[in-house]
């Protein structure tokens, strides 16, 4: 089962999210297993859950809610097809990905405060 959460614009894929294992964190922050980096995402926004071969999600009490097919839920279990919105971003679930579609995607924590503590990480010694 190639079940993904995905978003597309003007038809192309730009954003994939496999869903493997039985349990996925979605929130802001980097400890979630599908970060999604926008203030309107809380920190831990949402859980999805695997039983057999269907998928449920639920809103762990975030600010702005989940939406599914423009209804905000609390739980619900996703069909093919559901368009769930999370913040600013919407993403579709799909049961069966095509294999030449499956693009995984990684998201970095792009905010000032990681990138000065990196950039403070990566700087090579002063040499004298």
């Amino acid at each position: 089962m190639n079940a993904r959460l995905v978003s597309y614009d003007i038809g192309e894929v730009v954003l994939a999210f496999p869903l493997e294992g039985t349990q996925l964190a979605v929130g802001r922050e980097a400890d979630n297993d599908i970060q999604l980096p926008h203030e309107k995402v809380s920190k831990h926004h949402a859980v999805l859950r695997r039983a057999k071969d269907r998928w449920c999600i639920e809103d762990l009490k975030s600010t702005n809610g989940i939406f599914v097919n423009s209804e905000k839920v609390h739980l619900v279990e996703l069909r093919h097809g559901d368009r769930v919105n999370i913040g600013p971003y919407e993403l579709r679930f799909e049961m069966k990905a095509p294999a030449d579609q499956w693009v995984p995607s990684y998201l970095m924590d792009l905010s000032p405060k990681i990138h000065e503590q990196t950039s403070m990480q990566t700087k090579p010694p002063n040499e004298g």
